[in-house]
């Protein structure tokens, strides 16, 4: 005995969907998510990142650029270079440091203090971090109530 269609009990089957839609929902929140953690990751560097903007359309100093004049070395002796200025490391206890860089703390700080004593901005760059080790740690940024150890001349 047979039975017709209409006869049997068969639940009927939804008709295929094409995945188009769900692939795109998939696309739709990947992408939604990948903003949520750029903006996760965006707002703690919020300050570095505004004030590099800024740095991008400022005028440049004229003091960041200094010109070297050229030594004759007929007029000044080894002894004469030697008395002009002698180094030190002071503590600086102001807060006045927070949030600059050591291009910046050389600029407003350090040049005209050492400026006998021919120290250039790179050899500042190295030392600074050697007689302060935490500025590593601190990804090279001076930071608001710390003290630091900065050169002077004597």
């Amino acid at each position: 005995m047979s039975t017709s269609p209409e006869q049997r009990d068969e639940v009927p089957r939804p008709p295929d969907r094409p995945r188009i839609g769900s692939n795109l929902l998939i696309i739709i929140y990947s992408a939604l998510l990948m903003v949520v953690f750029c903006i996760i990751g965006f707002v703690p560097y919020t300050d570095t990142f505004i004030d590099a903007v800024k740095n991008m359309f400022q005028r440049p100093s004229l003091r960041s650029t200094p010109v070297e004049t050229p030594i004759d070395e007929t007029s000044s002796t080894a002894a004469d270079k030697a008395s002009a200025c002698v180094v030190v490391w002071v503590e600086n206890k102001s807060d006045d440091l927070g949030k600059k860089s050591r291009a910046t703390v050389w600029e407003e700080k350090v040049s005209d203090r050492v400026k006998a004593s021919g120290m250039t901005p790179h050899e500042f760059y190295d030392l600074v971090v050697e007689h302060n080790p935490q500025l590593i740690r601190d990804e090279y940024e001076f930071k608001k109530g710390k003290i630091y150890l900065l050169p002077e001349c004597q």
